[in-house]
């Protein structure tokens, strides 16, 4: 059986007629391009060449095989131009985690613009609070708040940060008032947050600056502390962009200096040019950035 690349070499020297100018057009030695007709005449069993000071001239069996090898040339670039078109086009699978707050406040919207941009991609989202191994291949992409990946492999891109303020429901502030400063928290029940999502900015900021708020209660999941705030059931310190977008909900105070979460996009080294994943980043990182208002507290919150 003989090596399909030493086709090349066998065109070449057919072509130009000598050893020296088929190293040339290959860019390889010319002791190279003699090496690999020699092996190639042995794995077919006869003489391709018949060789003198002149150069290399097609034997009766070479000019036969010629035309042949010639076929194989063209489809051997319909292959490789086939392969580069599947490469360039937008579509498959990605799997992309974050948390919940992100995934509900974030994700969700800028799925469905992205899915009528590129319909042939589909996202498989994975909403969890802890952090999935990218570089072991969890997810493909990740969307994540905290201090900068100094994971092995990965690549990431910073964000628009996220602000973090004190929220209250209507219904409490009407029966209890609310506070509008750090020290007035004292006076007041604080729903705090427990499991993965207790390590994030704003609860580790309100257990520094408020050690002795009444805790009346905790909830490791941020949809069911956002709706126990709903409740009335006391003060919580909540991302600006999920908590201002809910109608019960009022802001107390804030947004609040050193409660900021760094927002990063990150996915493997190995991924950044596969383009659904390179379509994908880059349309996020859009959406994220025009939403840099709603982020960073900015936008209008309601207030009693």
């Amino acid at each position: 059986m003989y090596d399909w690349n030493d086709l090349r070499y066998f065109l070449a020297v057919a072509r130009t007629g000598s050893t020296l100018a088929a190293s040339r057009t290959l860019g390889v030695n010319q002791s190279t391009v003699a090496r690999r007709i020699a092996v190639l005449e042995r794995a077919v069993g006869m003489k391709l060449f018949d060789r003198s000071r002149a150069g290399y001239a097609l034997t009766n069996c070479g000019s036969e095989l010629s035309a042949a090898a010639e076929r194989v040339e063209v489809e051997a670039r319909a292959f490789a131009d086939q392969a580069r078109a599947i490469g360039r086009r937008v579509s498959g699978v990605i799997r992309v985690t974050t948390n919940e707050g992100l995934a509900n406040g974030v994700m969700a919207p800028a799925l469905t613009t992205f899915r009528r941009l590129h319909p042939k991609v589909r996202v498989d989202l994975v909403v969890d609070e802890r952090r999935l191994d990218l570089a072991r291949g969890a997810a493909d992409v990740a969307l994540r708040t905290g201090a900068r990946p100094t994971e092995a492999g990965l690549i990431g891109r910073r964000l628009n940060p996220v602000a973090w303020a004190a929220y209250c429901s209507r219904d409490y502030a009407e029966r209890h008032g609310r506070p509008t400063s750090v020290e007035a928290l004292g006076q007041h029940a604080v729903v705090g947050a427990d499991g993965p999502i207790a390590v994030l900015p704003g609860w580790t900021w309100l257990r520094r600056v408020a050690p002795d708020a009444e805790v009346v209660a905790t909830s490791s999941s941020v949809t069911n502390l956002i709706s126990a705030v709903k409740s009335g059931l006391g003060i919580a310190v909540l991302p600006c962009f999920l908590a201002d977008s809910d109608p019960s909900l009022i802001r107390c105070f804030g947004p609040i200096e050193g409660a900021q979460s760094d927002l990063w996009l990150l996915t493997r080294e190995n991924l950044r040019d596969v383009p659904r994943v390179r379509a994908f980043i880059d349309f996020l990182a859009s959406h994220v950035a025009s939403m840099r208002h709603v982020l960073s507290g900015t936008a209008a919150s309601r207030q009693a």
